[in-house]
């Protein structure tokens, strides 16, 4: 099997293709008590901003809040004429295992963690990947989604 190999491209047996990888910009953004990481750039032919955070709230009202934060970013999108490549989000939790003895039986409680740790995407084409960082972080910034 041949193998093509050339800067700026993946090497796979028998054909390569290339993507077009960009300095990242990293920020940092404090809103209210919440520090969130977000790099803005650019994979091909898309425009790509990836956050990160951790929140201490309730997950269905995080949830609630992620979905509409989602549909405002994905409507200032296409009203700058870009077009909506993938938007996602991954909420996880931990579960706190505690095991204790008082006495001379150890006892076992369970809970989730009260942390949220949250890490999304927004990928769009036709966008510059500057314009897509003012319109998340403007989003972030009218968010309820910091202030519960």
């Amino acid at each position: 099997m041949n193998e093509i190999s050339h800067e700026g491209t993946h090497v796979h047996d028998c054909h390569s293709h290339s993507h077009d990888h960009h300095e990242q910009a990293s920020i940092s953004r404090r809103i209210n008590n919440t520090m969130i990481t977000l790099n803005a750039y650019e994979q091909d032919d898309a425009s790509v901003i990836s956050l990160e955070w951790k929140a201490c709230k309730d997950a269905r009202q995080t949830e609630v809040l992620l979905k509409q934060l989602f549909k405002n970013i994905a409507r200032d999108i296409t009203e700058q004429n870009g077009i909506i490549g993938h938007i996602k989000a991954s909420m996880e939790r931990n579960e706190v295992i505690i095991i204790s003895l008082t006495d001379t039986e150890a006892m076992k409680k369970e809970a989730l963690s009260p942390n949220i740790q949250i890490h999304a995407a927004v990928i769009a084409l036709c966008i510059d990947k500057n314009t897509l960082a003012q319109i998340v972080e403007s989003a972030l910034d009218s968010s309820p989604l910091f202030s519960i």
